[in-house]
C-alpha cells in the first residue's frame, strides 16, 4: 500500500484509528520535524513513523503506562485504487468544445 504524501497518511492513520474508539484518541498530528504522527488519548500517547516498515500495519510506539508492551500494530484499511479511464476522455472532450459524435451523419461545412 504506498501512499505518496504525509498528509494522506496522516490521513489514513486518522480514520483507522476513529475505528479504535475504545481509546477515546484525538485526532493525529503530523510532527514533520521529528518525522512522526502523534495521537493523545486517555492515559495514552501512541507514535507512529512516517516511514512504516509493513505496508498491512500501522507499527508504533505505546507512551505512558504502557510497561513491557509499549509496541502498537494496527490493521491498516486498504486505500481504494480509483482509475481515470473513460471519465477522462470525457472532460477533454468538454473542454475542447461540442464535437460530433464519432459514426454521425452530420457534416460541417
Amino acid at each position: 500500500m504506498q501512499i505518496s504524501t504525509n498528509d494522506q497518511l496522516q490521513k489514513a492513520l486518522n480514520e483507522d484509528l476513529k475505528k479504535m474508539a475504545s481509546l477515546g484518541l484525538r485526532a493525529v498530528v503530523n510532527d514533520a520535524v521529528r518525522r512522526v504522527f502523534t495521537a493523545t488519548g486517555t492515559g495514552v500517547v501512541l507514535v507512529f513513523g512516517h516511514s512504516q516498515p509493513d505496508n498491512d500495519f500501522w507499527c508504533g510506539v505505546k507512551h505512558y503506562g504502557s510497561g513491557p508492551s509499549s509496541r502498537v500494530r494496527i490493521r491498516r484499511t486498504p486505500v481504494a485504487v480509483v482509475k481515470a479511464g473513460p471519465k477522462r476522455a470525457a472532460v477533454n472532450r468538454r473542454r475542447r468544445g461540442a464535437e460530433p459524435a464519432r459514426g454521425s451523419d452530420l457534416k460541417l461545412t
